[in-house]
Order: C-alpha cells, then sequence, then structure tokens
C-alpha cells in the first residue's frame, strides 16, 4: 500500500528494493539519502576547508555514504557518484579515480521499451559496480551499472563503459573498447 502511494508521486519506482516498504521506512530512508548528498556535495565541490580536501579524505567521505573503498584509494574532485545506491559501489585498494567522472548503479529498463511507451513510467534497474585493485578512470569517464574493471585496468579519458573490462587492459572511446592489454 504504502509503495502504490508513493510510486504514484514519483518518489520511489522499484517494487523490488521497496515493494514492502513501510511509512517510518520511507522516512528513514529520505534522511539516509540527505545525509549522503549533503557529504556528497562536500566531495563533488567543496569550497570549504579546499586546502584539507585530499584525494583520500574524498575516499572516507565515500566510506561513509556507504561505498565499500580499500586503502589508498584517490579519488579526484567533481566525481559523482549515484549516492541513492552507493551501497553496489565497490573500489579496492590503490584505485585512482580522477576529475570529473560519474559511477552509476541505474538506469532505465529498455528491455520492453517499445513505440508510443513512456519513457518515465520504465522501471529501474539497479546493479553493483566494482573496481578491482589498481585501477584508473581518466577524467570526465562514466562508469556505467553492472560494470566491473578488472585490476591494474586503464581507462582512457571520456570513456563511457558500458562492459566489463579485463585485468591489465586499456579501454578508451563511448562506449569503451579494449585497445590493449598489458603482458
Amino acid at each position: 500500500m504504502t509503495f502504490c502511494i508513493f510510486k504514484k508521486l514519483h518518489v520511489i519506482s522499484d517494487e523490488e528494493r521497496y515493494g514492502q516498504i513501510s511509512i517510518l521506512g520511507i522516512i528513514g530512508h529520505a534522511f539516509s539519502t540527505i545525509g549522503k548528498l549533503l557529504l556528497y556535495k562536500y566531495c563533488y565541490s567543496s569550497f570549504l576547508l579546499e586546502p584539507l580536501n585530499l584525494k583520500k579524505i574524498r575516499a572516507t567521505f565515500w566510506r561513509w555514504m556507504g561505498c565499500k573503498v580499500g586503502k589508498d584509494v584517490l579519488i579526484g574532485h567533481s566525481v559523482s557518484l549515484d549516492y541513492g545506491n552507493t551501497e553496489l559501489i565497490t573500489i579496492e585498494d590503490k584505485v585512482i579515480i580522477t576529475n570529473c567522472c560519474i559511477l552509476l548503479c541505474h538506469r532505465r529498463d529498455m528491455t520492453n521499451y517499445q513505440k508510443g511507451d513512456v519513457a518515465y513510467d520504465l522501471p529501474y534497474i539497479h546493479k553493483p559496480i566494482i573496481l578491482r585493485r589498481g585501477c584508473q578512470i581518466g577524467m570526465g569517464s562514466i562508469i556505467m551499472p553492472g560494470v566491473e574493471i578488472g585490476e591494474g585496468a586503464i581507462i582512457g579519458a571520456r570513456s563511457v563503459v558500458t562492459h566489463n573490462v579485463p585485468a591489465w587492459a586499456i579501454a578508451v572511446g563511448s562506449p569503451a573498447k579494449v585497445i590493449k592489454e598489458l603482458k
């Protein structure tokens, strides 16, 4: 019942995740998301204490938001993450995410989309993102839901990663394609 009401108000739409949610659950989820949003806003475009906003501090804040973040992770400025789905993001040790990247854990399900349908009414797909040890994400890249980037892999600047990238490979482009596998 609660889900149906909030779905009609376009507050939530994913029945698989929120089908049995209560009013208190919605309130708790809202406050949790607001808290994550505030941390995200600080990490994204902080001007307060900017000299102290080092790349490693951003990684700590991402942990506080619910991401699984390893040791010695560096996160550049203006990196967007899917702050409503932070529990789906795993970043292993020594990963570098450069400035202006986007990590998305949800997208519209276009599987059954047909002429005449309204995209606004399509359900969402939620999938995890995994960045394996030592991988590097180039400036302005977009990592789509369900992607795993292998250990030591390098993603070129402005790439859109829609599929998994194997370990020790270099992938570039939109959509990103592996151009070299390292020995």
